[in-house]
């Protein structure tokens, strides 16, 4: 098989602290005889402070191509999802043929060492798209007030839990496997980027609309445990409505209210609150043992 290029797109807004931390380790990243090269793109998006200069330091100090494009947006425009679209477009320019691969990480995130690799393992599987699971950087947690890491640790919990219940009524894609889709890592060939006619851009929740569009065009999406990044747990984000604020919110909601952004059981309309959380995730847990029984049942029948 031809070796693959790959480009790296990095939307960054008001980033100065964190991007360099970012582009260093994503100048690092191993790679093995499948790559032909690695490019990184940063567009610095309406920043009002020295991101852009930050990145362009760091691409004078690493061997690997690092392009930095300042940007603004206007006003209609300046959200998450064409930020990720321009980023994106802009990567996307650097690769050729359809097996080439398009990938895409936040400024605020750190890949782990085998990232790109462990991506092309799936994709030369046969997975179209490729969504990599993000943990909370645990130094960050460690700092926020008690309620909050209590919380994150209950919904982590209940997540797994939901998580598991879902695999065992999905045949499409093998346990074991998450169900994170999020911009701190996103992968897929340049022929799915063609296929869906650019990354969609909603003002929010553009990594999931770019998988679902990846699948309605008949693409497949793989959710691997071995695909990892480490992103930001910090209250105050970049974008309005993004991750930093879903954890900001479950830190401050009522405890007997529903958990917003969390998906409730099967049969539930609503999700559970933070005082039926954990009998939820005993349920959940429940619950997928006796799907997984099931299913060894019919097939041992």
């Amino acid at each position: 098989m031809q070796a693959r290029r790959i480009a790296i797109a990095v939307p960054a807004r008001n980033e100065a602290e964190r991007i360099e931390a970012c582009l260093r380790r994503l100048a690092a990243l191993a790679i093995d005889a499948r790559v032909d090269c690695v490019t990184i793109h940063v567009l610095a998006n309406n920043c009002q402070d020295d991101t852009a200069a930050c990145a362009r330091r760091v691409a004078a100090t690493v061997a690997r191509p690092i392009l930095v494009r300042p940007l603004e947006l206007p006003p209609c425009r300046a959200n998450a999802g064409w930020a990720r679209r321009v980023a994106l477009d802009d990567a996307a320019v650097a690769l050729g043929r359809p097996g080439d691969v398009l990938v895409s990480t936040d400024a605020d995130t750190l890949p782990t060492a085998d990232w790109l690799i462990r991506t092309l393992d799936h994709i030369d599987a046969g997975w179209d798209a490729v969504a990599g699971l993000a943990r909370l950087d645990p130094r960050e947690l460690r700092a926020h007030p008690r309620v909050h890491r209590l919380r994150f640790a209950q919904i982590r919990r209940y997540q797994a839990s939901l998580d598991r219940l879902k695999a065992a009524d999905d045949p499409a894609e093998p346990w074991p496997r998450h169900f994170y889709e999020g911009g701190a890592s996103m992968a897929l060939t340049l022929g799915a980027y063609r296929r869906i006619g650019g990354a969609p851009t909603p003002p929010v929740g553009e990594d999931r609309a770019l998988f679902d569009a990846v699948r309605r065009a008949g693409g497949r999406v793989r959710h691997p445990l071995d695909v990892r990044v480490i992103t930001s747990a910090r209250l105050v984000g970049r974008a309005a409505g993004g991750a930093s604020d879903t954890l900001a919110r479950w830190g401050e909601q009522p405890e007997a209210a529903p958990i917003e952004g969390l998906e409730p059981l099967p049969g539930e309309r609503s999700p559970p609150s933070f005082v039926a959380l954990e009998r939820a995730t005993r349920r959940a847990r429940a619950l997928a043992h006796l799907t997984r029984q099931s299913g060894e049942l019919a097939e041992a029948v």
